[in-house]
């Protein structure tokens, strides 16, 4: 049965967890940081999938038992790899003069950011983002930020930040496995819907097969976000 430190030790909080590796004469101290982005490195290398704890430790050239002194699970470990990863992510400035403009250059760059790691694009997909996270504060208060030159203030503008949030998300989501397709794989695309939607008498699909699967036909997210924002700027206060 794995062993556990005494109750009377107490876990340290995130922040300040420490270990130890090393021989006793050469002890090394190891953050929770630094076990994140060791399993962040092999996410990366192997998928998210390849991270154990284990995995982590040996990397680490610690033992198991000492990485469960800073996470309880493999589910903690996600956790706190999500965190670093998105503290990491700077939000860019952006020098447009319309707020709107700078919503949309603010998410388009981070939208770059997460497509440059999949790992954290898979994790996002499976879990909400802990609360703590610095990295999902700081882009909340720059999109805040712009929202309140807009005139979105309070509980509007926090509803909004969601609606923005999740908008360029699932955009990500849903880019990400398309943007290697060729023109012949949409019109084969094209074709195979139309010929689904005759069978099953979807008319208004199968007349529109090619448009519903020319992705570029599908708009950008700066294009889908500049929407979205009109329509909130435009719409009365709480509505």
């Amino acid at each position: 049965m794995t062993s556990r430190p005494a109750p009377d030790q107490g876990r340290p909080e995130p922040g300040d967890r420490r270990a130890r590796r090393g021989s006793r004469t050469q002890a090394v101290a190891v953050t929770l940081d630094d076990v994140a982005a060791a399993a962040l490195r092999q996410a990366g290398q192997s998928g998210l999938d390849a991270v154990t704890i284990r995995s982590v430790a040996t990397e680490l050239g610690i033992s198991p038992m000492t990485i469960y002194r800073f996470v309880d699970s493999k589910d903690e470990l996600i956790d706190a790899m999500l965190v670093l990863a998105l503290s990491r992510m700077e939000v860019p400035h952006s020098s447009a003069s319309d707020w709107r403009q700078r919503v949309i250059d603010i998410m388009v760059a981070w939208r770059e950011l997460l497509l440059a790691h999949p790992s954290v694009v898979q994790m996002l997909v499976n879990r909400r983002v802990p609360a703590h996270s610095e990295g999902l504060g700081r882009l909340a208060e720059h999109v805040l930020a712009n929202l309140e030159d807009g005139g979105i203030t309070g509980e509007e503008a926090a509803r909004t930040f969601w609606r923005i949030f999740s908008f360029t998300f699932g955009h990500i989501v849903f880019e990400r496995p398309r943007r290697d397709i060729d023109a012949e794989a949409q019109a084969e695309a094209g074709r195979a819907m139309a010929a689904t939607a005759g069978l099953r008498g979807f008319e208004r699909v199968r007349t529109l097969a090619g448009e519903l699967t020319n992705i570029a036909a599908r708009g950008t997210l700066e294009s889908s976000l500049k929407v979205l924002l009109d329509g909130v700027s435009a719409r009365p206060s709480g509505t």
